[in-house]
């Protein structure tokens, strides 16, 4: 799966979104837990 990272510092949270569909995001406190979230 290909990804794009942001990250939100006004919450500090990374948010991984699917490249092939942008409506799969994963969020986390981490990038390791965004792109974790992102798959589950």
């Amino acid at each position: 799966m290909t990804y794009r990272l942001q990250l939100d510092t006004k919450k500090q949270l990374f948010i991984a979104i699917d490249v092939e569909n942008q409506r799969n995001v994963g969020v986390g406190t981490t990038v390791e837990a965004a792109v974790a979230d992102l798959k589950g």
